[in-house]
């Protein structure tokens, strides 16, 4: 694995790439100063963390029929005799599908699947127990762990560093939407512009189409990742002028849908509700 290194301002930008679970994942770190102790640092937590991503994929992957997930849809393995990781997420399943009224269900068509928070779950734990201790060292100034577009961010709160986020037109990739300045958040995406009719309504058990009132984008941010990635899938559902989620969901976003209205919301009240309008 290699660590590539750019310098911005006064700082230089730490990077790294894992694949797993079929994503590209991207390590971010804010130092002060690089050098060759930093970077030995900086591989063995990237290394830990291909092996932490390795290891959810290998427990939770719908396509391998050897994971936990799969033995257990089976009939295979009891629950039981899961994993306490395994125990760990089902728990935060049920958790989901009561905070988000049901529209968040691990168990549609006779399986279980809780492939909608694996991700986000696993990008966050790795931030809090490899990368984040980092802040302690002077020399570390913010990190950023980011996997298919979710992120988890930190930074030292006695420094001038911001991470500056760009929301993209779900219609058009080559342009952003809005613009995020942040030190500590979490921001996770989901919808039907880039993985099509893979959302699925808990209610009907049906895919959500793509009709005009739909949402093809949806964006969470909030201090927690498995929390941003919950809402984000959660709110994906509802039609744009349905607002029932509002009182529960944490932090603030942005939904879009087919008919090319986007809206804004903010600790539970709507922002504003319009046409698009790019940064």
């Amino acid at each position: 694995m290699q660590i590539y290194t750019k310098k911005i301002d006064k700082y230089s930008l730490l990077t790294f790439e894992i694949k797993q679970m079929n994503l590209p994942f991207t390590g971010q770190v804010v130092v002060a100063h690089d050098d060759e102790l930093t970077r030995s640092l900086l591989l063995k937590k990237a290394l830990a963390i291909e092996k932490w991503l390795m290891d959810v994929d290998q427990r939770f992957s719908p396509f391998r029929s050897d994971s936990e997930l799969s033995l257990y849809n089976a009939g295979k393995l009891d629950f039981e005799q899961t994993s306490p990781i395994f125990k760990q997420i089902f728990a935060l399943t049920v958790f989901a599908e009561e905070q988000t009224q049901g529209l968040f269900s691990a168990n549609y068509r006779g399986q279980y699947d809780p492939t909608g928070l694996v991700k986000g779950w696993a990008i966050e734990k790795a931030q809090q127990i490899q990368l984040k201790p980092l802040l302690s060292d002077p020399n570390f100034i913010a990190i950023n762990l980011n996997g298919g577009g979710d992120m988890q961010f930190a930074t030292r709160l006695d420094s001038d560093w911001n991470w500056s986020i760009g929301i993209s037109d779900p219609f058009d990739n080559e342009k952003i939407l809005s613009k995020i300045v942040m030190k500590n958040a979490a921001v996770a995406t989901s919808g039907t512009s880039q993985r099509g009719d893979h959302l699925i309504d808990p209610a009907s058990g049906q895919a959500v189409l793509k009709k005009k009132n739909s949402i093809i984008s949806t964006s969470v941010l909030c201090p927690s990742l498995t929390l941003a990635d919950i809402w984000a899938t959660a709110i994906a559902i509802p039609a744009i002028n349905d607002h029932d989620w509002l009182d529960h969901i944490p932090g603030s976003g942005l939904r879009i849908s087919y008919s090319k209205t986007a809206e804004r919301w903010l600790d539970h009240k709507l922002v504003d509700q319009k046409e698009l309008r790019y940064a």
